[in-house]
C-alpha cells in the first residue's frame, strides 16, 4: 500500500497512518525552522537537541538538529534554570 496517494485532477491527498511514524531527516532547525549549516567554526557550530518521552515501559529518544543560535539559547536557558533551582534549595 502506498503511503501517500495524490490526485492532481481532484486536489485530493490520501495518506495512511504510516506517514505519522516516518523518521524524516531534516536539515532545518527544530526550534526556529531555519536551515542548519553543517559547516562552521568557532561559535557558529550547529548543535542538536534530544526529545525524551516514556509510555509505559517504552522509552523513546529522538535527536533533532538545532542551529547554532538556538542551541546556544536553549543551553543558556537550561543553565539559568539549573542555577535558580540550586539557589532555591
Amino acid at each position: 500500500m502506498s503511503k501517500a496517494i495524490s490526485s492532481e485532477q481532484e486536489g485530493l491527498v490520501v495518506a495512511s497512518q504510516d506517514v505519522l511514524f516516518e523518521s524524516i531527516e531534516s536539515a532545518c532547525c527544530d526550534a526556529c525552522g531555519r536551515p542548519v549549516e553543517t559547516e562552521g567554526d568557532g561559535y557558529g557550530l550547529p548543535g542538536s537537541g534530544v526529545y525524551l518521552w516514556q509510555r509505559g515501559d517504552h522509552v523513546q529518544i529522538e535527536k533533532v538538529p538545532l542551529c547554532a543560535s538556538c542551541a546556544s539559547a536553549i543551553g543558556m536557558a537550561a543553565l539559568a534554570r539549573w542555577e535558580i533551582e540550586e539557589e532555591e534549595g
